[in-house]
């Protein structure tokens, strides 16, 4: 009996320590083989344990593993596939470098996640989509260069503006209820030439996120979506450059290591010419637009790293006084807007499991309006200026739970509606200074996603947010969370939750976006808008032709919203509060989003069915009305397809129901009181009750590759938009229909527009 009790303490201690043997920690660091650039987001899976990681923010990765051996898997979009059989003993680091991958198409790929679709289904995070600018960039587009927002809007749930305008309408919500950032940076005016083109060079960008709802608790300020566009930091191993020549504008990107390895630099820039193409045509349109990025990125050690991102564009229209001729009407007018970013960032790495991210920020957007005539001038100016801090920390506590927190600090300066006017014209315009405001804007946050079970994965997380501004301090909690439950395999289902404040609004009363747009916080009389979302999604991954598709169903309230009196004098009106209506709006819907990435036909379709409505006591006799544009059904194809190696072509369709407007139905008369005549008096419809027809359009885009050389790439793109030259309603136009009413006609903007472009690297 005694050496049985030894012979069993013998075997229990063998035992376990076999089992304490076959328990190890892979941990290791991603990076790109061509730039040495860390890869956040990379899937590290383990297919013998059905289990399996992503990279963080800094490339990196832990596993806790049972067994002697394990077959790892690396995969990332763009990137070729490595396998590796590893040894397990105690702690193992195993460093990965990926290639990028020849094979795979680059003219068409968005994915939610920087990760093989797989991985994408088994994230908590949803309604996230992710754009690479780099794989859309043959999409067709009018004058041939590719735009960021222009592709968002081809998302289920975005709805575009007008047409041809960078205005995205999100689930329901406005155009200023979007946060861009660019770098962390929150860009005001997303636009070009009135909002036809973005201020984003596709050339300098490295990656888009667009989320729609679920929002990480990272994220605030705005009660609709968030675009977060990153910029490259350069490449680490030689001297590339890249641009194109379109027939509207041209660019030129530079990159490369000023300190191999170490000291990188990026500098992109662009301009466009229409006022020397329209006066080929003997058009005299004296407007041009140009914008700059710049990055610089230092490696101070292996824990250590520094960079710095700027941004600089302005629109420019300047109609100089002609010279002593017959012609000289003695008059000079001309107006400047544009965006001005900087962010300074810090990264650290105080271990394997914890990384913080120090960044300075600097934003300003302003414009100015000169006119001179006879003896007269009018100057009109207006900024909106922000410098922030923030201080972020990713933390892997364990396998099973990654933390991230941080705060942010935010001083606003607004000064808008300055005016300075000499000579008669003082008599009806008055010169002012303009209101200085001066709100400064905070938070804090926490969020921490949870692998629950080996099916199940949490994110939750609370943001606190404040604004303090004159004589009143307002406070908002928001809380998130999300759930994935994986079904089977390849399929999971989806929930989250996300509450959003927002303390800054535009003032607006035309669809365009104008120089004389005006951002304003909240005041003692304007108090936040917030809103609450819910949504539940499906996802399903078709492995064989690795194709995702995907479902959600969604609703959000959005309360504190701002709509304008009829007649509401919003020009030079510092007083714009009084102008002002209160109500609450909804939005609900349904979104099929069908991806496929790889092969050389793919593409996406998606789908979307939704509802916008607002309700206010002081509009429509207080009955809830459509949004502007609420459009019940949006529909978009996109496809590439690969010809040969050196032709593909590119082809988009969308189909949108028109958007909404007042219809007038006639008139009436009625008796002045002096009895001098008689007013004439219009009799609306109920608010928004009419629509524009529904409007479809198909683009194309070929593009013939030369022969390739060493050293030196180029091609050709012959584009099309609007291939079939269909009406695209932009505005009505009523006229009498000579029987006491009115009839309608619909204004297109847009006809067929051919466009060549020319695109090289080396």
């Amino acid at each position: 009996m005694k050496n049985s009790l030894v012979l069993l303490c013998l075997l229990f201690l063998v035992n376990g320590s076999v089992l304490a043997q076959k328990t190890s920690v892979l941990r290791g660091t991603i990076r790109d083989a061509a730039t040495q650039e860390i890869l956040p987001g990379v899937s590290v899976y383990l297919p013998e344990h059905q289990t399996g990681i992503v990279t963080n923010a800094e490339g990196k990765y832990e596993l806790k593993i049972s067994g002697e051996k394990a077959k790892v898997v690396f995969s990332l979009i763009g990137f070729a596939k490595v396998e590796k059989e590893v040894n397990l003993i105690g702690n193992t680091e195993l460093n990965i470098a990926l290639q990028q991958d020849a094979n795979t198409l680059q003219e068409v790929e968005i994915s939610a996640k920087k990760n093989e679709l797989r991985d994408q289904v088994f994230t908590p995070q949803m309604s996230t989509l992710k754009i690479s600018p780099q794989q859309i960039k043959h999409l067709p587009s009018i004058g041939g260069e590719v735009d960021i927002i222009k592709v968002a809007q081809l998302m289920p749930g975005v709805k575009r503006g007008g047409e041809g305008q960078t205005g995205m309408y999100v689930r329901g919500g406005g155009v200023d209820q979007n946060l861009i950032l660019l770098d962390d940076a929150p860009v005001y005016n997303v636009g070009h030439l009135f909002g036809f083109f973005s201020v984003f060079n596709n050339d300098a960008l490295q990656d888009v996120s667009l989320i729609k709802g679920s929002f990480p608790a990272q994220y605030g300020g705005r009660i609709s979506s968030v675009m977060d566009i990153k910029t490259q930091n350069g490449d680490a191993e030689k001297i590339k450059a890249e641009g194109g020549i379109g027939l509207l504008s041209s660019r030129v990107t530079v990159q490369g290591p000023i300190q191999k390895d170490k000291f990188t630099f990026l500098i992109s820039a662009r301009r466009s010419y229409l006022d020397k193409v329209l006066g080929v045509a003997g058009l005299k349109i004296p407007y041009y637009f140009y914008d700059t990025n710049l990055k610089l990125h230092y490696k101070l050690s292996d824990k250590d790293k520094i960079s710095f991102s700027s941004y600089y564009g302005n629109d420019v229209l300047s109609e100089p006084k002609a010279g002593g001729n017959d012609e000289d009407l003695g008059m000079d007018f001309g107006f400047t807007l544009g965006n001005f970013t900087n962010t300074l960032r810090w990264q650290h790495r105080y271990s394997d499991k914890l990384f913080s991210s120090l960044t300075l920020l600097h934003t300003r957007f302003r414009y100015q309006v000169n006119g001179r005539f006879d003896q007269n001038s009018l100057f009109i100016g207006s900024y909106i200026e922000d410098l922030g801090l923030k201080l972020d920390y990713d933390y892997a506590h364990n396998s099973r739970n990654q933390l991230r927190y941080g705060l942010s600090v935010t001083n606003h300066r607004f000064r808008p509606n300055i005016v300075a006017t000499q000579g008669e014209i003082s008599d009806y315009v008055k010169s002012q200074e303009g209101r200085k405001l001066n709100p400064q804007e905070m938070a804090a946050y926490a969020q921490n996603e949870f692998k629950a079970t080996s099916r199940l994965t949490l994110s939750y997380g609370l943001r606190a947010s404040g604004l303090f501004t004159s004589g009143k301090t307002y406070a908002g909690l928001e809380p998130r969370a999300s759930a994935v439950l994986q079904l089977t395999e390849n399929s999971s289902l989806k929930a989250g939750y996300s509450r959003m404040f927002q303390y800054l609004h535009l003032v607006s009363n035309s669809s365009l976006m104008l120089p004389t747009d005006l951002w304003y916080p909240v005041t003692k009389q304007v108090k936040p808008q917030y809103a609450d979302q819910i949504a539940l999604g499906y996802n399903h991954h078709f492995p064989k032709r690795n194709t995702l598709l995907s479902a959600e169903i969604y609703y959000k309230k959005l309360y504190r919203l701002m709509e304008y009196k009829e007649g509401a004098q919003l020009m030079l009106n510092d007083n714009y509060e009084r102008e002002l209506l209160r109500g609450n709006g909804e939005a609900y819907g349904a979104e099929l989003f069908l991806h496929k990435t790889e092969g050389r036909f793919n593409g996406w379709i998606g789908y979307s069915l939704s509802w916008a409505t607002r309700q206010f006591d002081g509009l429509n006799n207080g009955k809830t009305f459509y949004a502007k544009y609420d459009r019940r059904h949006d529909i978009s194809i996109v496809t590439n397809y690969e010809i040969s190696k050196r032709l593909s072509i590119s082809a988009v369709w969308v189909y949108g129901t028109g958007q909404r407007l007042t219809g007038r139905l006639g008139q009436y008369f009625t008796p002045k009181p002096s009895y001098s005549g008689v007013d004439v008096l219009p009799v609306y419809t109920d608010r928004n009750a009419l629509k524009f027809s529904p409007s479809h359009r198909l683009d194309l885009n070929l593009v013939l590759k030369n022969k390739p050389h060493k050293r030196w790439q180029s091609e050709w793109c012959f584009g099309a938009y609007n291939v079939y030259n269909q009406t695209q309603p932009y505005r009505v136009k009523v006229e009498p229909n000579g029987k006491g009413g009115y009839k309608y006609s619909q204004v297109g903007l847009f006809g067929f527009i051919p466009s060549i472009a020319y695109n090289f690297k080396f």
